[in-house]
């Protein structure tokens, strides 16, 4: 019982963590894309685009605009709960170089196998060191957040660093 609840309150820790570190991304590449002199909508209404087809694509704020977010916020969530493997039981002193490796691999896997398919055009308009950077920030933020929020007792068998 003990074990189901602190592996619960990993997938929790995880699933926040991961949805911070999608907030905070999608700030950064709006800021990005802001001082591009680009609209900030860009990114959200690409992703929409594997929902609404590619014409909502155009950079304006509209429904679509939140539908991307939610998406992009949805898949955050997510890949915080399936990092839970790879972050749980960790020293905290490697956490943060395992979640910044572990959103850097999942990058390019996402691209290849599911957006290839799912969404051609963000493919295409993505632009590989912004994307790759904000990928970086994404797993920093993954990190952090999930050793601030997750219990303490979890570390209490962890070895030092």
């Amino acid at each position: 019982m003990a074990a189901a609840r602190n592996e619960r309150g990993h997938e929790a820790a995880a699933i926040r963590a991961g949805t911070i570190a999608g907030l905070v991304m999608a700030v950064a590449v709006m800021g990005y894309l802001y001082v591009r002199g680009r609209s900030v909508w860009t990114n959200p209404n690409l992703i929409a685009a594997m929902w609404l087809g590619d014409d909502v694509a155009d950079g304006r704020l509209t429904g679509a605009t939140a539908v991307g977010f939610a998406t992009h916020m949805a898949t955050s969530a997510l890949m915080g709960w399936v990092a839970v493997p790879f972050l749980r039981d960790l020293p905290p002193g490697r956490t943060v170089l395992v979640a910044v490796s572990y959103a850097l691999a999942s990058y390019p896997l996402v691209f290849a196998l599911v957006l290839t398919w799912a969404n051609p055009l963000m493919v295409q308009c993505s632009e590989l060191v912004p994307m790759t950077l904000a990928h970086v920030l994404f797993g920093v933020v993954l990190g952090l957040v999930y050793l601030r929020i997750t219990p303490v007792a979890a570390f209490a068998k962890a070895p030092p660093i």
